[in-house]
């Protein structure tokens, strides 16, 4: 039986790290003969490889392994969900770049797998045929089975279905989440926005804002705990007055999406103030308030520096780089330890600004 693209990737990471291959890998016909397979398929394989930095291409010179002093076989993957790149992400780029370097100032190396997911419902598709594949030895029909990188252990941001992460749990690689809260037994560092949510409401309130709206995700397909903000707007409001519904427009964290949810709001009415759920959608949501000519405070739940955005304005902000130097610091100790880390959550708090 021939070799698939993530056995072919395990061979040459267990080959580098058992000092095998120390320069250049053969050349990928070679390789294709051995492992039986043809040459397109190798090459996919090392292609994986170079994007994860583990190998380097050059015209006329070969396939060369990374010097040994970056890579080291202490591999973390690090699998995230976004639309886009998660070094220029206004928000997940914090969290990144804290991790990574506490997992770098303890001799780890990142490596990044991109997930795919349904704007609209946040459920992974199978569109990237690199992370999932059809399993027809499991006897069902289209099922989606990653095939994760080899890896000491994983951290796991922004997708958090149910069988995605029982297929995580099934390699017995420890791993956490980060961000959104989801259910207690799975390890994971959250935020917790119920008392800078609730500070937040209050504050609007004692300036004589009666009606406070909300955009942000009111449904989710996945799990009831990623709706943890709207929860904590529901429960703030109505220690003064009963929720109206008119107030509130769903969205996803998707580019546009609070500007279309505040269109169906203001169809209905004129809320005296706004709670976002996410920060990246604060430009096109102040940008149609400035030209519907509406004056109302809208506060923020991630505390991000944005263009566009006032940098002195009333946010509740998220601790993004305790995050991520946390979420590194307990998958490093579960891969020492051999056991299963415990959850952290972290208190995202009101600041009123200036």
């Amino acid at each position: 039986m021939g070799y698939r693209q993530y056995d072919i990737i395990k061979t040459i990471t267990d080959r580098i790290a058992d000092k095998e291959y120390t320069d250049k890998l053969p050349r990928a016909v070679d390789l294709a003969q051995e492992l039986h397979v043809s040459t397109v398929t190798v090459n996919k394989a090392i292609l994986q490889l170079v994007k994860r930095g583990v190998l380097q291409r050059k015209r006329r010179d070969g396939t060369r392994i990374v010097p040994q002093k970056y890579y080291t076989g202490a591999v973390i993957e690090v699998l995230f969900d976004g639309f886009m790149s998660i070094f220029s992400h206004p928000f997940w780029h914090h969290i990144w770049e804290a991790m990574i370097r506490k997992l770098d100032s303890e001799g780890f190396r990142a490596v990044i797998t991109m997930l795919k997911s349904d704007p609209e419902t946040g459920l992974i598709t199978l569109g990237n045929r690199n992370i999932l594949s059809r399993d027809p030895a499991s006897g069902e029909k289209d099922c989606a089975r990653p095939d994760f990188f080899p890896a000491v252990g994983r951290i796991i941001l922004g997708s958090y279905e149910k069988r995605f992460l029982s297929f995580a749990e099934e390699t017995k690689v420890p791993f956490v989440t980060a961000c959104d809260p989801i259910d207690p037994a799975i390890p994971q560092v959250s935020f917790d926005f119920s008392g800078g949510i609730h500070d937040a409401v209050a504050y609007l309130h004692d300036r004589g804002c009666r009606k406070i709206g909300f955009i942000g995700q009111t449904q989710s397909l996945i799990h009831p705990q990623l709706l943890n903000k709207f929860h904590a707007y529901l429960n703030s409001v109505q220690d003064y007055s009963p929720v109206d519904p008119s107030c509130i427009g769903s969205t996803r964290p998707v580019s546009g999406g609070g500007a279309a949810a505040l269109q169906k709001i203001l169809k209905e009415t004129v809320p005296d103030a706004l709670i976002v759920a996410y920060d990246t959608q604060l430009s096109e949501i102040l940008h149609l308030l400035n030209e519907k000519k509406i004056t109302i405070p809208v506060i923020g739940c991630d505390g991000l520096e944005l263009p566009d955005v006032p940098a002195n304005r009333p946010v509740v902000r998220a601790p993004l780089r305790e995050c991520g130097k946390l979420t590194a610091e307990k998958i490093i100790q579960a891969v020492h330890i051999h056991r299963k880390p415990k959850s952290t959550y972290l208190k995202a708090r009101f600041d009123p600004g200036k």
